[in-house]
């Protein structure tokens, strides 16, 4: 499981915003001022390397549920996980969809719908 980075808030929460925190903290560690000790990462920093790499590899996204891109440009994850669909969004393509493709007929249909 993902673990918050940041104070979760009813607009900003769930598993796929933990994953998008963990990215970028994994960018930003190097900044951190002592990051380095004598030419090398300190203990501090590896430990918490390790620690995030091993929460990143425990993320599966097929046991958490569908990735869906929405009529209003946010990507959510069914399956109640704190992401949900704005009552201005309506689903667009299911993350099977956008990664195992569908005929062009059916894309045209999707987008034209919209």
């Amino acid at each position: 499981m993902l673990k918050d980075r940041k104070a979760p808030r009813e607009h900003r929460q769930g598993n796929l915003v933990n994953l998008l925190d963990l990215i970028q903290r994994f960018a930003e560690m190097q900044y951190d001022k002592d990051f380095f000790q004598d030419d090398q990462i300190s203990d501090k920093h590896q430990t918490e390397l390790n620690r995030m790499m091993r929460e990143l590899r425990q993320f599966d996204i097929t046991e958490i549920g569908d990735l869906y891109l929405t009529s209003g440009g946010r990507i959510v994850l069914d399956r109640g996980w704190g992401e949900h669909f704005d009552k201005s969004d309506r689903k667009i393509f299911t993350l099977k969809e956008l990664t195992t493709g569908m005929t062009l007929d059916q894309f045209k249909k999707t987008i034209n719908e919209l």
